[in-house]
Protein backbone atom coordinates (compact mmCIF):
# COMPACT_ATOMS: atom_id res chain seq x y z
CA UNK A 1 0.00 0.00 0.00
CA UNK A 2 1.30 3.61 -0.90
CA UNK A 3 1.57 6.88 0.97
CA UNK A 4 0.85 10.03 -0.12
CA UNK A 5 2.11 12.74 2.51
CA UNK A 6 1.85 15.92 2.73
CA UNK A 7 3.97 18.04 3.44
CA UNK A 8 5.05 21.23 1.02
CA UNK A 9 3.26 23.92 3.58
CA UNK A 10 5.05 26.30 6.34
CA UNK A 11 4.02 26.47 10.07
CA UNK A 12 2.55 29.96 10.14
CA UNK A 13 0.24 29.80 12.56
CA UNK A 14 2.70 27.61 14.92
CA UNK A 15 5.41 30.70 14.33
CA UNK A 16 7.72 28.26 12.87
CA UNK A 17 10.19 29.08 9.70
CA UNK A 18 10.11 25.50 8.93
CA UNK A 19 8.06 22.33 7.01
CA UNK A 20 5.64 21.33 10.11
CA UNK A 21 6.50 17.35 9.32
CA UNK A 22 9.94 18.95 11.01
CA UNK A 23 8.27 19.46 14.78
CA UNK A 24 9.56 17.76 17.28
CA UNK A 25 7.27 15.88 19.41
CA UNK A 26 9.00 14.50 22.72
CA UNK A 27 12.72 14.11 20.74
CA UNK A 28 11.15 12.96 17.74
CA UNK A 29 10.06 15.03 14.34
CA UNK A 30 6.60 14.68 12.99
CA UNK A 31 8.09 13.08 10.22
CA UNK A 32 10.28 10.36 11.43
CA UNK A 33 7.06 9.57 13.83
CA UNK A 34 5.37 9.25 10.16
CA UNK A 35 7.58 6.61 8.82
CA UNK A 36 7.99 4.53 12.10
CA UNK A 37 4.04 4.41 12.21
CA UNK A 38 3.71 3.90 8.05
CA UNK A 39 6.04 0.71 8.43
CA UNK A 40 3.96 -0.45 11.62
CA UNK A 41 0.68 -0.60 9.23
CA UNK A 42 1.59 -1.75 6.52
CA UNK A 43 2.48 1.12 4.40
CA UNK A 44 5.23 -0.05 1.84
CA UNK A 45 5.90 2.77 -0.34
CA UNK A 46 5.68 6.55 0.44
CA UNK A 47 5.19 9.03 -2.04
CA UNK A 48 6.01 12.85 0.06
CA UNK A 49 5.09 16.64 -1.87
CA UNK A 50 7.51 18.99 -0.79
CA UNK A 51 7.71 22.55 -1.40
CA UNK A 52 8.69 25.04 1.54
CA UNK A 53 12.12 24.54 2.89
CA UNK A 54 12.05 21.49 0.90
CA UNK A 55 15.97 20.93 1.48
CA UNK A 56 15.33 20.86 5.67
CA UNK A 57 12.88 17.61 4.95
CA UNK A 58 15.17 15.88 2.40
CA UNK A 59 17.82 16.43 4.66
CA UNK A 60 15.76 15.01 8.15
CA UNK A 61 15.35 12.16 5.32
CA UNK A 62 19.09 11.52 5.01
CA UNK A 63 19.82 11.46 8.68
CA UNK A 64 16.48 8.80 9.07
CA UNK A 65 17.77 6.17 6.70
CA UNK A 66 13.66 5.49 5.82
CA UNK A 67 12.90 1.58 6.20
CA UNK A 68 10.62 2.06 2.79
CA UNK A 69 11.34 3.58 -0.15
CA UNK A 70 10.90 7.27 -0.55
CA UNK A 71 9.98 9.05 -3.90
CA UNK A 72 9.66 13.00 -3.20
CA UNK A 73 7.21 15.28 -5.49
CA UNK A 74 7.90 19.02 -5.42
CA UNK A 75 5.03 21.38 -5.70
CA UNK A 76 5.97 24.41 -6.22
CA UNK A 77 2.47 26.36 -5.80
CA UNK A 78 3.09 25.82 -2.11
CA UNK A 79 1.48 29.35 -1.32
CA UNK A 80 -1.74 28.03 -2.45
CA UNK A 81 -4.07 25.42 -0.78
CA UNK A 82 -3.75 21.90 -0.37
CA UNK A 83 -5.75 21.16 -3.44
CA UNK A 84 -2.41 21.41 -5.48
CA UNK A 85 -0.43 18.94 -3.36
CA UNK A 86 -2.52 15.92 -4.14
CA UNK A 87 -3.14 17.15 -7.71
CA UNK A 88 1.29 17.04 -7.68
CA UNK A 89 0.91 13.27 -6.71
CA UNK A 90 -1.96 12.36 -8.15
CA UNK A 91 -0.74 10.19 -10.61
CA UNK A 92 -0.55 7.61 -7.07
CA UNK A 93 -3.90 7.62 -6.78
CA UNK A 94 -4.94 5.35 -10.00
CA UNK A 95 -3.48 2.25 -8.03
CA UNK A 96 -4.67 2.83 -5.00
CA UNK A 97 -3.44 4.68 -2.01
CA UNK A 98 -3.42 6.33 1.32
CA UNK A 99 -3.05 10.29 1.48
CA UNK A 100 -1.98 11.85 4.59
CA UNK A 101 -1.88 15.97 5.94
CA UNK A 102 1.61 15.81 7.41
CA UNK A 103 1.20 17.90 10.61
CA UNK A 104 -0.97 14.72 12.69
CA UNK A 105 0.64 12.82 15.58
CA UNK A 106 -1.08 9.57 15.69
CA UNK A 107 -0.06 6.33 17.04
CA UNK A 108 0.15 3.48 14.20
CA UNK A 109 -2.53 1.53 14.86
CA UNK A 110 -5.02 4.36 13.83
CA UNK A 111 -3.10 4.85 10.29
CA UNK A 112 -3.49 0.57 10.58
CA UNK A 113 -7.43 0.85 10.68
CA UNK A 114 -7.23 2.62 7.08
CA UNK A 115 -4.65 0.29 5.39
CA UNK A 116 -7.20 -2.67 6.59
CA UNK A 117 -10.66 -0.81 6.23
CA UNK A 118 -12.97 -3.36 4.48
CA UNK A 119 -14.08 -0.61 1.75
CA UNK A 120 -12.46 0.27 -1.21
CA UNK A 121 -12.28 4.08 -1.12
CA UNK A 122 -12.84 4.84 2.79
CA UNK A 123 -11.88 8.19 5.08
CA UNK A 124 -11.27 8.10 9.11
CA UNK A 125 -13.87 10.00 11.17
CA UNK A 126 -13.30 10.52 14.89
CA UNK A 127 -17.00 11.18 16.05
CA UNK A 128 -15.85 12.50 19.62
CA UNK A 129 -15.35 16.00 18.03
CA UNK A 130 -17.38 18.77 18.10
CA UNK A 131 -17.79 21.56 15.17
CA UNK A 132 -16.51 24.91 15.99
CA UNK A 133 -15.26 25.55 12.37
CA UNK A 134 -12.18 25.00 13.37
CA UNK A 135 -12.01 21.07 12.20
CA UNK A 136 -12.53 19.32 8.70
CA UNK A 137 -16.13 17.60 9.68
CA UNK A 138 -17.51 14.56 7.76
CA UNK A 139 -20.98 13.93 7.46
CA UNK A 140 -22.77 10.46 6.82
CA UNK A 141 -25.89 8.72 5.54
CA UNK A 142 -26.08 5.01 4.95
CA UNK A 143 -22.75 3.74 5.57
CA UNK A 144 -20.84 6.51 3.55
CA UNK A 145 -19.64 9.65 3.32
CA UNK A 146 -21.68 12.44 1.55
CA UNK A 147 -19.59 15.83 3.25
CA UNK A 148 -16.60 17.06 3.95
CA UNK A 149 -16.36 20.92 5.11
CA UNK A 150 -15.42 23.35 8.38
CA UNK A 151 -19.43 22.83 9.23
CA UNK A 152 -22.04 20.04 8.19
CA UNK A 153 -24.43 21.18 10.38
CA UNK A 154 -26.87 18.24 11.48
CA UNK A 155 -28.91 17.47 8.22
CA UNK A 156 -27.59 17.03 4.87
CA UNK A 157 -28.44 19.55 2.22
CA UNK A 158 -31.33 17.53 1.09
CA UNK A 159 -32.65 17.61 4.86
CA UNK A 160 -32.10 14.31 5.95
CA UNK A 161 -30.72 13.68 9.61
CA UNK A 162 -26.99 12.48 9.33
CA UNK A 163 -26.37 8.97 10.47
CA UNK A 164 -22.64 10.05 12.10
CA UNK A 165 -20.95 13.56 12.17
CA UNK A 166 -17.60 13.59 13.37
CA UNK A 167 -13.56 15.19 12.70
CA UNK A 168 -11.63 13.89 9.56
CA UNK A 169 -8.91 13.10 10.77
CA UNK A 170 -6.73 14.07 7.27
CA UNK A 171 -5.97 10.78 5.97
CA UNK A 172 -8.18 8.89 3.47
CA UNK A 173 -7.71 5.95 0.96
CA UNK A 174 -8.88 5.71 -2.51
CA UNK A 175 -8.72 2.45 -4.31
CA UNK A 176 -8.34 2.27 -8.23
CA UNK A 177 -11.38 3.70 -9.27
CA UNK A 178 -12.25 6.43 -6.65
CA UNK A 179 -8.27 7.27 -7.34
CA UNK A 180 -9.29 7.64 -11.09
CA UNK A 181 -12.07 9.92 -10.22
CA UNK A 182 -10.63 11.86 -8.06
CA UNK A 183 -7.58 12.39 -10.18
CA UNK A 184 -10.03 13.57 -12.87
CA UNK A 185 -11.35 15.99 -10.58
CA UNK A 186 -8.18 17.49 -8.89
CA UNK A 187 -7.07 17.78 -12.57
CA UNK A 188 -9.91 19.62 -13.64
CA UNK A 189 -9.88 21.89 -10.47
CA UNK A 190 -6.23 22.80 -10.82
CA UNK A 191 -6.36 23.45 -14.45
CA UNK A 192 -9.08 25.88 -14.13
CA UNK A 193 -7.09 27.61 -11.63
CA UNK A 194 -9.10 27.56 -8.33
CA UNK A 195 -5.83 26.72 -6.45
CA UNK A 196 -6.12 27.99 -3.10
CA UNK A 197 -8.82 25.43 -1.82
CA UNK A 198 -8.18 22.52 -0.01
CA UNK A 199 -8.28 18.84 -1.10
CA UNK A 200 -11.28 18.56 0.34
CA UNK A 201 -13.23 20.64 -2.18
CA UNK A 202 -12.24 17.73 -4.64
CA UNK A 203 -13.54 15.17 -2.42
CA UNK A 204 -16.51 16.57 -2.16
CA UNK A 205 -17.05 16.16 -5.83
CA UNK A 206 -15.81 12.89 -5.61
CA UNK A 207 -18.45 11.75 -3.24
CA UNK A 208 -21.00 12.44 -5.68
CA UNK A 209 -19.45 9.78 -8.20
CA UNK A 210 -18.37 6.79 -6.37
CA UNK A 211 -18.30 5.26 -2.41
CA UNK A 212 -16.34 6.34 0.30
CA UNK A 213 -17.17 4.53 3.37
CA UNK A 214 -15.74 5.40 6.47
CA UNK A 215 -13.52 3.67 9.98
CA UNK A 216 -14.28 5.24 13.27
CA UNK A 217 -11.03 6.12 15.20
CA UNK A 218 -13.38 7.16 18.46
CA UNK A 219 -10.71 4.98 20.43
CA UNK A 220 -7.82 6.28 19.64
CA UNK A 221 -5.63 9.94 20.51
CA UNK A 222 -4.56 11.53 18.36
CA UNK A 223 -4.28 15.50 17.26
CA UNK A 224 -3.84 17.93 14.36
CA UNK A 225 -1.13 20.46 15.11
CA UNK A 226 -1.75 24.05 14.04
CA UNK A 227 -0.94 26.17 17.03
CA UNK A 228 1.53 25.87 19.93
CA UNK A 229 -0.97 24.18 22.41
CA UNK A 230 -1.69 21.29 19.74
CA UNK A 231 2.21 20.82 20.31
CA UNK A 232 1.84 20.41 23.99
CA UNK A 233 -1.30 17.84 23.48
CA UNK A 234 1.13 16.21 21.25
CA UNK A 235 3.87 16.17 23.71
CA UNK A 236 1.26 15.10 26.47
CA UNK A 237 0.32 11.89 24.12
CA UNK A 238 3.77 11.02 23.24
CA UNK A 239 4.40 10.96 27.01
CA UNK A 240 0.80 8.93 27.46
CA UNK A 241 2.17 5.80 24.61
CA UNK A 242 5.23 5.85 26.08
CA UNK A 243 4.19 5.02 29.88
CA UNK A 244 1.75 2.62 27.71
Amino acid sequence: MRAILLAAGRGRRLGIDEPKCLVPIAGKTLLERHLANMTGAGITSLTIVVGFQQAMIRDELARLASPIPIELFENPRFVHGSIVSLQVASERLLQGAIWMDADVFYPSALLQRLVETKHDSSVLLDARSDETGEEMMLGTLDGRVHQVARRVGKTSPDGKSWDVVGEAVGFAKAGPKGGAVLKRILDAEVEAGRLDQEYEAAMNLAFGETVFGYERVDDFAWTEIDFPEDVAKAEALAAGLSAS
